[in-house]
């Protein structure tokens, strides 16, 4: 995971691309956990949205992400304390939505983003991760 995400080595995506096509998405759009603009221009690429292309389903990008410590950086306790970086920059009214991400942590994140989802009119949200972190 550390090669994929933090070096860059996308081509190991391709080991769950055959699993990947296989998930059933019935939610109107796949949405990928942004990153903050900061940490794009890092990476040069956003692994959640690598891994929601790989799917079959209309990938949307509807999120925004503040900048801010990474929270691959933060303590669980960081994380719960710390504001709701993510903002829905596109009408999301009556959809059902599949939020896509690398890694379950916490499950912060996901809370975050589904929150501002249904702060901004999503009917229902679901979530996948490629892994999970224990």
């Amino acid at each position: 995971m550390k090669r994929y995400k933090f070096l860059g080595d996308t081509a190991l995506l391709d080991v769950f691309k055959t699993e990947l096509k296989k998930v059933k998405v019935k939610q109107d759009w796949i949405v990928p956990i942004p990153l903050s603009p900061e940490r794009l221009r890092e990476r040069r690429f956003n692994q959640a949205e690598l891994i929601a292309r790989m799917m079959r389903g209309r990938v949307r990008l509807v999120l925004e992400r503040a900048d801010g410590a990474a929270f691959s950086h933060q303590t669980r306790h960081e994380r719960l304390e710390r504001d709701n970086p993510y903002h829905v920059i596109q009408p999301v009214t009556g959809k059902t939505i599949l939020l896509v991400d690398d890694v379950y942590t916490t499950g912060i994140t996901l809370h975050q983003a589904a929150s501002r989802l249904y702060e901004a009119g999503a009917k229902e949200i679901s979530a996948v991760t490629l892994f999970r972190s224990v």
